[in-house]
């Protein structure tokens, strides 16, 4: 039986020559299957003798030709198989599972010009960029609260006290101010002319209060004049600097924009889904051999099972071992699917300027500090600067404010002398019959 053995054993190669397998695919298509998948795969024709020989040996000791004891040869072909022949289905198999999986990751590896988070560097000047932007409308929030609001209330202030002057700045009206009372106690004239000269001299000294205090607040100076034009000015250069940081990452995703393109993704993706359909054709087409020799070395393991049954019962257990469905799960493929369509693209994402860029980096900016229109050549004709606004008187210069000092002068109104005033006639119409005329005192 020594022959018979060496005869089978010649029959079991583990390996195969790369060159027996396909070679009808695309070249590129082979180089994304591993190499190690097509070496280790058996040939059909080595299974089919396999199991031809173990019927031959079995007919052969049914006949009382063959050896009577076939427990060591057995073994053997049992250890080959579990070693050797079942491990290579199995490794390649394994490998095959890998390139499909391989070749489905594959597919989202194209760089699509939407996807930004692959450059960290972009993201990374975007965040210098926010941060300066935050810290700039920090600095005009305090420019608005000490220099606008505080303007505006001192305005107000000075407005209030100079339309009270205003509103007390009417000569009162002949009709009902210079009208005899009722009851004058005699002599009548006289004490007419008293209650007169008592009325105007109040309204006198009340124009004259409220118009003093007209020209006082009218003549001081808004107290934060001189520090507002410090921190406009150091508004303006937070500015400038924040500009010259979004030049810094517009010309970055300018760059990419013009590198990164829907044309180049799609080629990418093409290429790739090439890829995966040839791997994926290949993958099936490897299974069907997988599963015909899982199929075969299972019957083998039957066969050898069945010779080592009693002689009386070696041609049932053949037949059994002949009409036995074997499970194929230990060599099936999962598979991902079709492909999935390239995925839309549209061409402005990167590109400074244009409406979906400043959604996507600038919508988050404070409302009072955005982000300038456009910063870079993709997006305007010649280069970026930043400078002050138009007849702002930046940068800064100290300048000390002289000092103004007001003067409030009170006057002392008496009896005598509103009288005499009460006595010109040019002035109030005195002429006739004590008829005053209707008028307003002026600053």
């Amino acid at each position: 039986m020594q022959p018979s053995v060496l005869v089978v054993l010649a029959l079991l190669p583990c390996y195969v020559d790369a060159s027996s397998y396909r070679r009808t695919k695309m070249t590129f298509i082979e180089e994304q299957m591993s190499m190690q998948m097509k070496l280790m795969m058996p040939e059909r024709a080595t299974l089919n003798n396999i199991e031809a020989s173990m019927l031959n040996m079995a007919r052969a000791r049914k006949d009382g030709t063959g050896a009577t004891n076939l427990t060591s040869f057995l073994d053997q072909i049992q250890a080959l198989i579990d070693k050797n022949m079942k491990a290579n289905i199995l490794s390649r198999q394994n490998q095959t599972q890998l390139d499909l999986d391989s070749a489905w990751v594959n597919l989202s590896s194209c760089v699509h010009p939407n996807d930004t988070d692959y450059v960290p560097t972009l993201v990374e000047l975007e965040k210098v960029h926010s941060e300066c932007r935050t810290s700039q409308d920090t600095m005009w929030s305090s420019y608005e609260q000490t220099c606008i609001i505080e303007r505006q209330i001192y305005e107000n202030e000075v407005k209030a006290i100079c339309d009270k002057y205003n509103s007390v700045n009417v000569f009162p009206n002949p009709t009902t101010s210079c009208t005899m009372v009722e009851g004058t106690q005699v002599p009548t004239i006289g004490n007419y002319l008293l209650a007169a000269e008592a009325f105007f001299t109040e309204r006198y000294d009340l124009v004259k209060e409220w118009k003093d205090k007209c020209e006082n607040a009218t003549n001081t100076p808004f107290a934060n004049e001189e520090l507002c034009k410090e921190k406009i000015c150091l508004y303006y250069d937070k500015k400038i600097g924040c500009d010259e940081t979004q030049e810094v990452f517009e010309k970055k995703s300018c760059d990419l924009h013009k590198n990164y393109t829907c044309g180049k993704y799609s080629d990418c993706y093409d290429q790739k889904k090439d890829i995966y359909s040839n791997v994926v054709a290949l993958a099936k087409e490897n299974e069907v051999a997988a599963k015909a020799e899982w199929r075969a070395v299972k019957r083998i393991e039957c066969l050898i099972n069945a010779l080592r049954a009693p002689q009386s019962e070696i041609d049932a257990a053949i037949e059994a071992c002949k009409g036995k469905i074997y499970a194929t799960t230990d060599v099936e493929l999962t598979y991902k699917g079709d492909a999935p369509a390239a995925r839309s693209c549209t061409e402005v994402y990167l590109q400074p300027g244009s409406a979906v860029f400043s959604s996507t980096w600038y919508a988050g900016l404070p409302a009072q500090t955005p982000a300038a229109s456009c910063a870079s050549t993709c997006c305007m004709a010649g280069a970026f600067t930043s400078t002050y606004p138009a007849g702002a008187a930046c940068p800064y210069v100290s300048n000390t404010p002289p000092t103004t000092t007001t003067t409030t002068t009170t006057t002392t109104t008496t009896t005598k002398a509103a009288a005499t005033m009460f006595s010109a006639p040019a002035a109030f119409g005195f002429g006739g019959g004590f008829s005053f005329g209707g008028g307003t005192f002026r600053r």
